[in-house]
């Protein structure tokens, strides 16, 4: 894996940026930040923001999780009875929740294994049902709806159970900081070069926008290895695919 900044082997994701921008060796010192090492940060931080949507595009399923993380990309919220829709933004490390992957239940206040209900997509002439329930529609829920933010349980609970609603999801990656060294990005290892290659490229726009030849190398670079990362995805789950209310807690 590559780390952020490896001044002695010359491969870290800074050394790359030097490499690819042309920059002298040693301009940018995460140990020292200058202006300079905190804008290649950001640019570097907004190339993971560029390839997310590739990432979370093509399947309801977990495709892999930041380990930056230290915790899994699971949580459980409580049953309240009676409520039929929980508002879900973060995790309990307060990251931001990009995609549902799975919901389970325990499907009485006496249950101890979850069961999987179904999920209802939003052409579904029950979805309103599960939106906008009436008083007398309680019970163990069969099928759920995801919109936006919330989570809609059809029918309504007709029992309480703590952590019983059990959630997959995937979440934010963690950002990089100008004075990390040993820290890795977290998404698989052949695609570290694109958040260079993304940094890279907004700084020769700006810095270097008469070196037509390096700019058009780059932006080629790119859409190789996006292309590569389309491709991966695809065979690493050929199938397609976000949470807090306060209480929630990792499994």
């Amino acid at each position: 894996m590559a780390v952020y900044s490896d001044k002695t082997n010359k491969n870290g994701l800074v050394q790359r940026f030097e490499f690819w921008t042309r920059l002298k060796d040693g301009t940018i010192d995460h140990a020292s930040p200058s202006t300079l090492a905190y804008q290649v940060a950001d640019r570097i931080n907004a190339g993971f923001e560029k390839i997310m949507p590739l990432l979370l595009s093509y399947s309801d399923h977990i495709r892999w999780d930041d380990l930056n993380h230290g915790d899994r990309p699971i949580g459980t919220i409580d049953i309240v009875s009676g409520q039929s829709d929980y508002t879900i933004t973060t995790d309990d490390n307060s990251l931001d929740i990009l995609n549902f992957t799975g919901v389970k239940i325990l499907a009485s206040a006496s249950a101890t294994e979850y069961d999987d209900i179904e999920k209802l997509t939003l052409d579904d002439p029950r979805v309103l049902e599960a939106m906008s329930p009436s008083p007398s529609q309680t019970g163990t829920p069969y099928a759920y709806v995801e919109n936006g933010n919330d989570l809609f349980f059809l029918p309504q609970f007709d029992y309480s159970k703590t952590d019983g609603i059990k959630l997959y999801f995937s979440r934010e990656h963690s950002y990089f900081a100008a004075s990390d060294s040993t820290k890795e990005a977290g998404i698989p290892k052949p695609f570290h070069e694109l958040l260079v290659l993304h940094a890279a490229n907004d700084w020769l726009a700006v810095n270097r926008s008469e070196d037509a030849s390096l700019r058009a190398e780059v932006r080629g670079q790119i859409n190789r290895l996006e292309s590569d990362l389309q491709s991966f995805i695809d065979l690493r789950n050929p199938t397609k695919l976000i949470i807090k209310p306060k209480g929630i807690r990792h499994r």
